[in-house]
């Protein structure tokens, strides 16, 4: 009985860790990411932005989109996966008026994806 109960007992007190570490690990990977896609519209609204660093973006958001897998839906994921390619390809092109909506975009999800997973009433009902 007792070893039932300790047991119990671990396995929620390793259900809550991990679900804070989830939380903590999806908002702070997003906010970094919303803060690098920021610099990236800066920098194209200026005319100054390059495929190159479209390219440093892309590199940065697969590195963390591997793990963010683990929690996120693919859909929320590819999504950014899909805008992302359009800005770069505008990029490229050094078409920024084209580029801006794309990015803009990205920066919409990249708040409203996070908001799913926080503990709120919302989320639970």
């Amino acid at each position: 009985m007792i070893r039932t109960i300790i047991s119990a007992i671990i396995t929620l007190a390793l259900i809550i860790g991990v679900s804070i570490y989830e939380l903590h690990f999806v908002q702070t990977t997003f906010e970094i990411f919303h803060a690098e896609v920021r610099i990236l519209k800066q920098k194209t609204e200026l005319g100054e932005a390059t495929y190159t660093d479209g390219l440093a973006m892309r590199s940065y958001w697969d590195t963390q989109k591997r793990v963010l897998h683990v929690w996120v839906p693919h859909s929320a994921l590819a999504e950014i996966d899909y805008q992302l390619d359009e800005a770069i390809g505008c990029l490229y092109t050094q078409d920024y008026a084209s580029a801006l909506p794309k990015i803009e975009v990205i920066l919409g999800l990249s708040e409203n994806v996070p908001y799913g997973y926080t503990l709120r009433l919302g989320n639970i009902f």
